[in-house]
């Protein structure tokens, strides 16, 4: 008798299993199919077009192999819009970390009114690019300019400058309005972070004589260390798909062109359409591989508790 239950018992939970793993798929299949849809479906569609010579112009699609990723190699227009690529990168990943890191830490330390602050902190990423890119455009404007005003104002010789006149300062320009759009989301995750250290640990330390910095430095900082990696890969990826900035403040210029412009003007303008495609499958490997770098970094410092 009490094999016959124990095989009765398994056998419920075995139907019982099912059961769950059926309801299961059928609650994520709506969710499967669309990311199918949308996202798995182009994705493939894009590196089978890269294989191909895609021209609405011509008819046939032949099949050309990896041509359009070798001619990347002597583009030379390639190689300094991937130049100013990395240039966007370092500068925005470097900026929005850094600031990023002492901003959450200054909000976390205000007690009334913080969601405020993170409200108005926040408004900036909440925005579509373009809207923030015209703002800034304006405040960058040679004779009314707000910044050349205030910079005027304070005795410098700035009343006519023309921020987009050179690569430098062109670069940093269009660095800063992305840095301004992008940084609350560093600021929202390294803050959420910041919040969940226990307090009692900031009690010792203060008890040990340490002061605010070395309290930031010994127990801060390695707390969120985690969260500041996956800050700094979505400030990787974005920087990778700086577009609006750039195309809004200093349009099509070579100078501060990044390679999404670069994919856009070879589709779209010169309808290549193939080359456009194998250019984004590039660039979306690469940034593939720099988040893995940060995510496989995040996981080796991590300890998992039983």
């Amino acid at each position: 008798m009490t094999a016959l239950a124990s095989e009765e018992a398994t056998s419920k939970r075995g139907v019982g299993f099912n059961a769950d793993a059926t309801l299961g798929l059928l609650l994520v299949s709506p969710i499967v199919i669309t990311m199918a849809a949308l996202v798995f479906y182009p994705m493939g569609r894009t590196v089978w077009d890269s294989l191909h010579r895609v021209n609405p112009m011509q008819a046939g699609t032949p099949f050309i192999g990896l041509e359009n990723y070798s001619r990347m190699l002597s583009d030379g227009q390639l190689a300094t819009t991937w130049s100013n690529t990395l240039t966007y990168v370092v500068l925005a990943v470097v900026a929005e970390t850094v600031f990023g890191v002492l901003a959450a830490a200054l909000i976390n330390q205000i007690k009334v009114g913080r969601q405020w602050v993170l409200a108005a902190v926040i408004l900036p990423w909440a925005l579509p690019g373009v809207v923030n890119s015209v703002i800034w455009l304006w405040i960058y404007q040679p004779g009314a300019g707000l910044l050349n005003g205030i910079l005027s104002a304070l005795g410098l010789p700035f009343e006519n400058h023309v921020w987009f006149n050179d690569r430098t300062s062109a670069i940093v320009a269009v660095t800063i309005v992305h840095v301004w759009r992008m940084m609350p989301l560093t600021i929202v995750i390294v803050l959420a972070a910041m919040q969940s250290i226990p307090a009692h640990l900031y009690e010792a330390a203060r008890i040990d004589g340490a002061t605010r910095v070395q309290m930031f430095g010994w127990v801060t900082l390695p707390l969120v260390r985690s969260a500041i990696a996956v800050a700094m890969t979505n400030a990787t990826v974005n920087a990778f798909n700086l577009f609006d900035e750039a195309w809004v403040l200093a349009g099509a210029s070579l100078e501060t062109r990044p390679v999404l412009v670069q994919i856009y003007l070879e589709t779209f303008q010169n309808l290549r359409f193939s080359y456009g495609m194998a250019l984004s499958v590039v660039i979306t490997l690469v940034s593939l591989l720099i988040s893995l770098v940060y995510v496989l970094r995040v996981y080796r410092n991590t300890r998992f508790d039983s």
